[in-house]
């Protein structure tokens, strides 16, 4: 029976936050490595990994030959314990960098037969597709205009895919409406759609880019799987996270990661009433006293990030955090809780100017940018090609870009203002 081993988002490198920065390198590599031992006990015929391989901006050379290592590893004891030869497909995702700096690149070497980078050469314009046994595949690395491009390329795709006696996989690292969850004010642009796949001929569609795993869900006779992120990509992501199995014609099977160490997020609110700060601080450590009689009941490490909201009675909201960082200190001391990230967004009362809660990310942004009217999306195009830039190109000492660099999105930004004072 053909076993195809899947997972995604495992952002080798990846560094934040910058507190417990080398705790979570760590996590990200544990993560990997037992991945690969899932992959290798399943006894699988092939992998598929859908994007954001590494967290370029923050990996080091030592990460590139981590991984290489371990699909060295997984290849040689398929081998070695099955007598079959394994593939591997991997898709660039937006934190493996763009199309021409790509960190995928440092895995290839000439004896690495087994690998194989999806998506780029499609996104060109050119015939690509991958035949692996029973297996037919394509994909579209991460682009910022995915819509566009996969609209342009959609019929080389579909010529490919009308082989018959295959089971067609199709790879992306953007988010799918209709299967994610998407964040408030991404472009549709940087979008597809469950109905874009309608008539393909994909069998399923496996996607990155979303770190919390979604399906199997099938729609018009195509399945849709995100396998979600391997590790808690920013503290507040929720697991389980874990790799699937898949085998043509039965339900795909999830299999959950034991992490290096676990992360709880909690809450301390008094739902917008009014409350003195010893409230705040005898529920937060009562929360945190909880957590720490767990990890030390289970004998395992644990990171806490414990959000306290509400309205203060008197005084300054910042002498909860003094309070509660005093008891901290003591309790971290024994071992155990290795981090807590303390959220503090209690407000004091009465307020002269309450301002809104706009949330963070591309919903803040886009809240930000709202006066820009009709020309909203393409500004929140450049917001997102400016990260990339930043990720790619930004100086590892002051985070920032060049002057050259900079004079070309300060150019687009007076385009836009330009188009904006117009209206």
């Amino acid at each position: 029976m053909l076993k195809i081993g899947v997972f995604a988002d495992t952002h080798v490198g990846r560094k934040i936050p910058l507190e417990v920065s080398d705790l979570r390198k760590r996590a990200y590599r544990h993560a990997f490595t037992q991945s690969i031992n899932i992959f290798i006990e399943e006894g699988v015929d092939c992998v598929i990994h859908a994007g954001d391989l590494f967290e370029k901006r923050s990996m080091t050379s030592e990460d590139s030959v981590f991984v290489k290592e371990e699909f060295q590893r997984l290849v040689n004891s398929i081998e070695e314990k099955y007598n079959k030869h394994v593939s591997i497909f991997i898709v660039r995702g937006n934190h493996d960098g763009s199309s021409d700096n790509n960190a995928l690149d440092f895995i290839k070497h000439p004896l690495a037969k087994y690998l194989n980078i999806v998506g780029e050469s499609l996104a060109r314009g050119e015939e690509e597709f991958y035949i692996d046994g029973k297996i037919m595949l394509a994909g579209l690395s991460y682009h910022t205009h995915i819509s566009r491009v996969f609209r342009e390329n959609r019929h080389l795709i579909e010529k490919a895919f009308k082989a018959r006696d295959y089971f067609k996989i199709f790879l992306i690292h953007n988010f799918i409406q209709g299967h994610h969850d998407i964040p408030p004010g991404t472009p549709l642009h940087n979008c597809l759609s469950v109905k874009d796949f309608e008539g393909l001929g994909a069998d399923i569609v496996i996607a990155g880019h979303f770190h919390t795993r979604v399906g199997p869900v099938e729609e018009n006779e195509v399945t849709f799987l995100t396998p979600g992120a391997t590790e808690a990509v920013d503290l507040s992501d929720e697991g389980p996270f874990g790799v699937y199995i898949l085998e043509p014609n039965n339900r795909p099977k999830f299999i959950q990661i034991k992490p290096l160490h676990e992360i709880r997020n909690s809450k301390v609110s008094s739902m917008e009433a009014v409350k003195p700060k010893e409230w705040f601080i005898e529920n937060a450590l009562r929360e945190i006293k909880s957590y720490y009689s767990y990890l030390s009941d289970k004998g395992v490490d644990g990171i806490l990030r414990l959000v306290i909201s509400g309205y203060l009675e008197k005084g300054d909201p910042s002498e909860i955090d003094l309070t509660l960082r005093k008891e901290l200190s003591k309790l971290m001391s024994q071992g155990r809780l290795v981090y807590v990230d303390l959220v503090n967004l209690v407000e004091e009362i009465p307020q002269k100017i309450v301002f809104p809660k706009i949330g963070t990310g591309l919903d803040y942004v886009a809240t930000i940018l709202k006066p820009f009217g009709e020309n909203i999306s393409e500004a929140l195009s450049l917001v997102e090609e400016i990260g990339i830039a930043l990720d790619e190109k930004a100086s590892s000492k002051t985070g920032l870009l060049t002057g050259l660099d900079r004079s070309h999105f300060v150019k687009k930004w007076l385009e836009i203002l330009e188009k904006v004072k117009l209206e």
